[in-house]
């Protein structure tokens, strides 16, 4: 009896699979034709996309000296001046500024990052896959020019968001390097972002730093005056050499604590990062083919429903 329920099911099973490769038989031509126009139509999507290209920055840290105060890093501290050299990292420091939306406004207005991402001619530099640009000016919106508005707040709004998302600024864990990047259909432009934001960065920080040190220069030096052991006015002395060190290490740098082991530079063109045409194309031909396999068995569904609405 056992077996002869396993050669129904057998049998069963072997009744279900031709049946389903029948189905997908008889709808092979709608399921070349979805593919085709599918494919066809990813084709031109990919041909439109114009390439992107990185840059990017390589920058050495340098450590700063915290400086043994001993009992008079706590009267500092007491008085409300920070003598530590703080934990901040370039890297986090870059990457705290790169999320204040004061700082990021006042860079995008002061490097004038609007007026090129709203200039008409914007995309003159792009790189199209073998050279072919006419499908992206097909899409173009040239039915008008893009003006500035009175308030420019939208834009620039726009313009952070956009940096944000193309700006990476990261610290490799075992040698300490930052690594600044930025990426851009346009690749003469990423390394001026770089640049720029490295530049007014670092002049914040430094600004601030200085601001710091320079409190500190001004409270030992009220100590130092205000000591009446020979002992102490030495040790103050000593912490006023090492503030003023610290000042000027800060004044050296290029960047705000940080050495440049690579420049940005404009990328190769070929070295595109995006997008990665042949993989769009072989996911749409996957995707639908599986797609239209599913329509036609909803369609063959749908059919056996209207040729018994009762079940029967």
């Amino acid at each position: 009896m056992n077996q002869l329920n396993n050669n129904n099911y057998i049998e069963e099973d072997e009744i279900d699979l031709k049946e389903l490769f029948n189905t997908i038989l008889k709808g092979k031509k709608i399921i070349a034709l979805f593919t085709f126009i599918a494919v066809s139509l990813s084709f031109i999507y990919v041909l439109k996309l114009p390439n992107i290209y990185k840059s990017e920055a390589i920058l050495i840290p340098t450590e700063s000296k915290s400086g043994g105060l001993g009992g008079l890093g706590g009267l500092a501290a007491m008085a409300g001046i920070s003598v530590g050299g703080g934990s901040m990292t370039p890297d986090v420091a870059f990457n705290s500024l790169l999320k204040n939306y004061d700082f990021m406004q006042k860079f995008v207005i002061e490097n004038r990052i609007v007026e090129h991402y709203n200039d008409i001619d914007v995309d003159k530099n792009y790189v199209f896959a073998l050279g072919y640009r006419t499908i992206y000016d097909f899409f173009k919106d040239d039915s008008k020019e893009k003006s500035y508005p009175t308030d420019k707040s939208a834009d620039i709004f726009n313009i952070i968001k956009l940096i944000q998302e193309n700006i990476s600024i990261s610290s490799d864990k075992k040698t300490a390097l930052i690594n600044v990047s930025y990426s851009d259909a346009d690749r003469s432009y990423p390394p001026f972002i770089i640049e720029a934001f490295l530049k007014d960065a670092s002049d914040y920080l430094v600004t601030n730093n200085l601001n710091i040190i320079n409190k500190k220069l001004g409270y030992f030096e009220t100590e130092l005056r205000r000591a009446e052991s020979f002992e102490l006015r030495q040790s103050i002395s000593s912490i006023i050499s090492s503030i003023i060190e610290e000042k000027i290490m800060t004044q050296s740098k290029t960047y705000y604590q940080c050495d440049i082991l690579t420049a940005p530079s404009e990328s190769y063109i070929k070295a595109k990062t995006k997008p990665k045409r042949a993989l769009i194309l072989v996911v749409s031909f996957i995707t639908s083919i599986i797609l239209s396999i599913f329509f036609i068995f909803f369609l063959e569904f749908i059919k056996k429903e209207d040729s018994n609405p009762q079940g029967n």
